[in-house]
Parts: C-alpha cells; sequence; structure tokens
C-alpha cells in the first residue's frame, strides 16, 4: 500500500478492487472531472515481457468497441511509476466471484451471460483476435448484473503473432482447452469457446464438468460429467450441445459463439423453456415473401437426420453451420427465384427454358436435408480355440505363477491400418506347467527300437563252404583266411584238374551277434519328445489372424440419384471416427450404417470380434422444391384451340454447396394422384380383356 501512489495520472487512487499476480487494479476518479470514476490497472513487475503484454493488452483491447467488451480509455507507461491502464469501471464483480458466493446461477442469468459474452468472442474473431484466457474471473458484472463485460486481454495474440511462447501453458487452469495443454501456439478462436463451454456449465452447476479437473503435468481431459450430477434438470439436448463445445477436437465445436447460441435456443424452444432475450423466431427471422407463392406455400429449413441425433457431441461442425445457412437462403422465395433463373437457361426441358423462371413458377413447397454418404472399415480378429503346446524343459527357465488368461484377454499388437493379417501362434499367459515326459516317464531316455536294449543285434554274414565235408571246412576255418587265400593263388597257376577241389566250394550265410549300431550298443536313445531332460513345459496357445473388410451405402431418397450427386458434387466430410476392440454403439442409430453393421455381426462367433473399425460420413446438402409453372397452355386439336391450365406439380431438386439444379420425378396433388389411379386400373383392365380374347384360340 505505502508504495502505490495516490495519484495516477489524472486519476485519483480510492481503494482497491482486485489483484492478480503481477497487478492490481484500484477504483479511481477523475482529479478535475469528479463524476468520472474508473478502474485503473497498476503493472507490479517491471521486467521487459511483462510490460510488453501489459502494453500489448491495452493495445488490442481498444481496438475492440463492443458493448461486453471492457473499454479502454487511456494507457501510459512512466519511467518513474508503474506502468497502467485505465478502463472502465464495473463493479458488480466478477462471475467467479459472484458463483463463489451464491451457488449456481438461474438458468435464465446464465443464457444472458453466455450470449453477451459469446457475442463479443464473436466479434474479437472477427478482428482475428484470440482472447486464450476466457474464465469467470475475466467477465465482469455491472452493479444490476445484467450487462457482462469481457476483459484481461494480457495473453490474447493475433493470428499471425511471433513471439508466443511454444512451451508455456497460458490461462486459468480448468477452463483452458485441450490444446492449451499442448502448446500456447495451437490454441485458435475455437479454444476460446471451449473455455466459454466451461463456463456455461460452471454457472449452470457451480462446478467443473469434470470429477476430477485436468491438472498438472498430464492434464488428462476426463469424460463430462451430465449436468444431472449435480442436480441440474436440462432436456438432454442441451447437455449434448455442451459436450459439442467441450470437444476435445476442436473440429468437432461449434464454429461461433453464435452457432452454438441458435443450438441452445433451438433445444429450449422444443422443449417449452423460455430465456431472456429470446431471439427471433424462424419465422419471424426468415419470413416468407408472398410473391410466386401458393396459398399453401410450405418453407421448410433444414430437418434433422438421425445423423445429427446420434453423432452430435462427434461432428464436424463447419459444414452443418454452413448446411444450415444454406437451407435457411433457399426457404426465401426470392432466393429460389435468382437460382431458378440462372439455371432456366441451360434448362434441358422445354417447359423450363424459360427467361425469369423463378419469377413465373408457383412455389408450392420448400424443404432441406442433409444426405449422406457411409463407408465402413472394420478389421475382423479371429482367434481358434486354445491346444496345448509343449516344448522340453531345457535349463529349467523361471516360470511365474500367474493367473491363465482367458484368450480374448491376451494382447496382441495392435492394429495400425486395415490390412490382412496371417497371424501367428500366441502363448497364454499364466497356463505354463511341466509335467514328466510321458514318452520317457521322466527318465529322459527310452529303449533302443532297435535292440530293444540288449545293445547287441543278430545281423546275417556270409560264410565260405566247400563239398569235402565239415572236415575241409574246419580246417579250413583253423588255417585262417591267409592260407585259404594263398591255396587260391597256387591253385590259380595249376592246370584246371588239379583245381576241382577249391571250384567246389561254397558260401553260407549265418546269423551274428553284434553291437546296435542305433544306439551304439548303449541300449537306449535321448528321448526325442523331452531331449533327455525328462521334463516338458506344457501352455496353451492360440492362432490368430485378422482380415478387413470395406462396405459402404447412402441415403436412398425416394426422387433422387445419390450415384449422380456423387460424381457432380464435392463431397463434404462430417464425420471420422476409429475404434479400436469393436463397433461404437452409436453407430448402430444411423440407419445407412445400421445395414452395414448387421452384416458385419452376421460373421462375428465366439471365435471372431472386430479388432478395429472406422466410420467415414460424407454429406451433401440437399433441397427440394415443389412447384407449377403457374400458366396456361394452348393445345391445339384440329383447327381448334383450347387454353389448358399448367397445373403440373414437378419436383425441383437443388444440391450441392454449388447449388446444382435438376429436375427430378413428377409429383402430383390429389387430383391427379386419383386420375393416375384409375387410368392404371383401366389399363389392367384392357390388357386382361385382351388375354381372355386370345386365349381360346391358341387353345
Amino acid at each position: 500500500m505505502a508504495n502505490i501512489p495516490q495519484t495516477i495520472g489524472n486519476y485519483r487512487l480510492e481503494h482497491e478492487l482486485g489483484r492478480g499476480a503481477t497487478s492490481q487494479v484500484w477504483m479511481g476518479r477523475h482529479i478535475f472531472l469528479h463524476e468520472r470514476a474508473v478502474a485503473v490497472k497498476l503493472l507490479l513487475s517491471h521486467d521487459e515481457e511483462s510490460v510488453l503484454r501489459f502494453t500489448r493488452e491495452a493495445e488490442l483491447t481498444s481496438q475492440l468497441r463492443h458493448q461486453h467488451i471492457i473499454q479502454i480509455y487511456d494507457h501510459a507507461t512512466p519511467t518513474n511509476s508503474f506502468p497502467y491502464t485505465v478502463m472502465e469501471l464495473v463493479s458488480g464483480g466478477s462471475v467467479r466471484q459472484r458463483v463463489e458466493k451464491d451457488g449456481k446461477l438461474p438458468l435464465r442469468e446464465a443464457i444472458t451471460i453466455f450470449r453477451q459474452i459469446g457475442s463479443a468472442l464473436d466479434y474479437a474473431h472477427s478482428r482475428n483476435i484470440i482472447h486464450r484466457d476466457v474464465s469467470p474471473g475475466n467477465i465482469l458484472l455491472d452493479a444490476s448484473g445484467s450487462r457482462a463485460l469481457l476483459t484481461d486481454f494480457g495473453i490474447a495474440r493475433l493470428p499471425d503473432q511471433r513471439h508466443t511462447s511454444t512451451d508455456m501453458i497460458m490461462g486459468t487452469p480448468g477452463f483452458f482447452s485441450p490444446e492449451h495443454a499442448r502448446s500456447a501456439t495451437l490454441v485458435t478462436s475455437l479454444s476460446d469457446l471451449y473455455g466459454l463451454g466451461v463456463i456455461l456449465y460452471f454457472m449452470l452447476s457451480g462446478q467443473l464438468p469434470w470429477e476430477t479437473p485436468p491438472q498438472h503435468p498430464d492434464y488428462r481431459f476426463d469424460a463430462i460429467l451430465p449436468l444431472g450430477y449435480h442436480g441440474v434438470e436440462l432436456p438432454l439436448e442441451v447437455e449434448k450441445i455442451i459436450r459439442t463445445m467441450l470437444a476435445i477436437d476442436p473440429q468437432k465445436r461449434y464454429p461461433t459463439a453464435s452457432a452454438a447460441m441458435e443450438a441452445l435456443d433451438g433445444a429450449f424452444a422444443r422443449s417449452g423453456i423460455v430465456t431472456d432475450e429470446q431471439p427471433l423466431t424462424l419465422g419471424e427471422a426468415t419470413a416468407v415473401r408472398a410473391i410466386n407463392t401458393a396459398p399453401s406455400f410450405q418453407a421448410i429449413g433444414l430437418v434433422e437426420s438421425e445423423v445429427e441425433q446420434a453423432l452430435a457431441a462427434d461432428l464436424l461442425r463447419e459444414p452443418f453451420e454452413r448446411s444450415h445457412a444454406r437451407a435457411e437462403e433457399l426457404r426465401d422465395p426470392l432466393v429460389l427465384a435468382r437460382v431458378l433463373d440462372q439455371w432456366s437457361t441451360s434448362g434441358r426441358r422445354r417447359e423450363f427454358r424459360k427467361q425469369h423462371l423463378g419469377r413465373i413458377v408457383n412455389l408450392r413447397e420448400v424443404r432441406s436435408r442433409n444426405v449422406y454418404f457411409y463407408q465402413l472399415e472394420v478389421l475382423l480378429e479371429t482367434r481358434t480355440e486354445p491346444k496345448d503346446v509343449e516344448e522340453p524343459d531345457a535349463n529349467a527357465p523361471d516360470l511365474p505363477v500367474q493367473k491363465e488368461q482367458n484368450r480374448w484377454q491376451v494382447v496382441l499388437p495392435p492394429p495400425s491400418a486395415f490390412e490382412d493379417d496371417p497371424g501367428r501362434a500366441e502363448i497364454i499367459p499364466g497356463s505354463e506347467r511341466v509335467i514328466a515326459c510321458p514318452r520317457c516317464e521322466g527318465s529322459g531316455y527310452e529303449l533302443c527300437p532297435e535292440c530293444k536294449g540288449s545293445r547287441r543285434v543278430l545281423v546275417s554274414r556270409p560264410v565260405a563252404t566247400s563239398d569235402g565235408g565239415d572236415g575241409v571246412a574246419l580246417r579250413r576255418q583253423q588255417e585262417g583266411p591267409g592260407h585259404v587265400a594263398a591255396s587260391r593263388q597256387r591253385a590259380a597257376g595249376q592246370p584246371a584238374h588239379l583245381n576241382d577241389a577249391a571250384a567246389s566250394e561254397t558260401t553260407q550265410v549265418r546269423q551274428v551277434l553284434v553291437p546296435c549300431t542305433v544306439c551304439a550298443g548303449m541300449g537306449r536313445l535321448k528321448c526325442d519328445r523331452c531331449h533327455g531332460e525328462g521334463r516338458l513345459v506344457q501352455r496353451r496357445a492360440f492362432e490368430w489372424s485378422r482380415r478387413a473388410l470395406k462396405a459402404s451405402s447412402y441415403d436412398d431418397l425416394p426422387h433422387l440419384d445419390e450415384n449422380q450427386v456423387r460424381q457432380e458434387v464435392e463431397l463434404t466430410k462430417v464425420y471420422e471416427e476409429r475404434h479400436i476392440g469393436g463397433l461404437k454403439r452409436e453407430w448402430s442409430a444411423v440407419p445407412g450404417l445400421k445395414g452395414l453393421i448387421a452384416n458385419v455381426q452376421k460373421q462375428l462367433g465366439t471365435d471372431t470380434c472386430v479388432a478395429m473399425a472406422a466410420v467415414t460420413i460424407m454429406m451433401v446438402p440437399y433441397t427440394e422444391v415443389r412447384l407449377d409453372l403457374g400458366h396456361d397452355e394452348v393445345v391445339i386439336e384440329g383447327e381448334t384451340e383450347e387454353r389448358r391450365t399448367d397445373d403440373r406439380v414437378h419436383l425441383v431438386q437443388i444440391y450441392g454447396f454449388e447449388n446444382l439444379v435438376r429436375v427430378g420425378s413428377f409429383a402430383y396433388d390429389g387430383s391427379q394422384k386419383l386420375l393416375f389411379f384409375w387410368s392404371f386400373l383401366a389399363t389392367i383392365a384392357m390388357l386382361l380383356l385382351l388375354v381372355a380374347l386370345l386365349l381360346p384360340i391358341f387353345l
């Protein structure tokens, strides 16, 4: 207090209003203009970076002239005193102080503050200024509480600003976005809208949206708690809108605060909830002009489909905002007239080749919707029934004792792409057990199959004998093989009649015991099954493989050729999600995906599941216009002219953001439908009569 001067510039400081880490805010009064009360913000730190940010805050804020953004009156950085900024005085305190004091705010008050601060953010974003610290402490209320003002642009930046610190987290914990936690350079206008969504939840419930708020250092953003968890009962549609604002992916949030407010206003209107500052109703905002319209003309805006209902929180919001704006434009007969005028010069059908076609036709009905094209990619994983596998218990490895897992509990390499994978065998953890080898009964060896453990085997060997009887043979055996060989050499040199005795010799085969060559005389062999260990490690294993499937479909509208549309206009991606471990439940709520998913589920069973699935949804905005040509046509029959009113109802289709036009199938009013019905019956009767007449001829 002693260090703060009594006067700053032309203002006398009266009392402190609040303080931050590096600044204080004082209530000041002009020295000469006594009725002029202001807020004076003093910067207590004099380092270069702090002074730079302080000056930039004043500079950026001074560029913004909006009824819900604090106004800057003066700014200076004197060399002998504190840098200061003179601002508009707002005496009602901040939203944070209000909630901490009184708890959750009434719905009307919370929505009013949300609408006002949202308009301030949209204005700042239109000037390419990002606040980066949208939090309840930076929203001030006037004394009446009916006016909210956004303040403290101290860390705001322009998109092309270069001196933002990439490794610094800027903002108020609990209110900054997931991209804040990753890098300051990733913060965009969508990050400000995330903070605004947290503020709305905070005002309605008095609490932050998570059971455990994101905290340093991991900043994990858990699932959003329902408002009903805090005793706030609001329609489910409102809950979905808040979850959309708090989507982790910035592209899935509403692109502007006004888009979120419009969604909330629609949800409140459908639920019969009245809030302050109700906007014009849809009919009042885009009043249909009674020019070239039938008395029963209906102009219906964008009809919500099951895609928006089932996947609202995960849809990319920007395409929907464009589609909604397009549908609202085409509700206006004058806009339709311009579209038809531009197209009529190139119309292929004669009745539509007219100048100022849009002024001639009578509009009967306009209805818009989005047409969706779906693609489902699935990776099916098959795991066979486990079987026992074994290996020798070599070296007695350490086998941890653990509970045996189910085959579907075994963690496999995560899939990364939708491609076929032949897989391999996988051991089930906890299934290991050591057993005695059944073949060798734990001995590690088995009897030699050749000698049966006797170590010897009988082999057949030839033995030479002669006709001279057993004595000669015996003598020759005693004389040995050397003597026999010598006798044969002598006999070879003798006359033929002297070799008769040798010629009379014969050979006999006898069984002889020899060492077993299979077991090398050991009588046993190492067990092939256990490799001589006597023990086996037995486990359970299964085979796994993966197979990729791809299927597509589209919304099949009665009068629309979707394949032609796909070729003529550019499809806009509105949804792309990949899910590991199955199919997301909300996908089945989309009719265009339901059939694709049913075909996949037919292939599932006890051995097959979905390892990974991805859905991509593309969109084309589509408008149906029913009209008649609004004129009398002249029909010449012979020499007479007959004027007939051309009241045929035509279906004109406008599709794509390019607003391409084509004439679809005819639509009919009630009288034409009846005429068509009786004509059809008459044709059938004529055919039956013709068959009855011709049948006897052929028989």
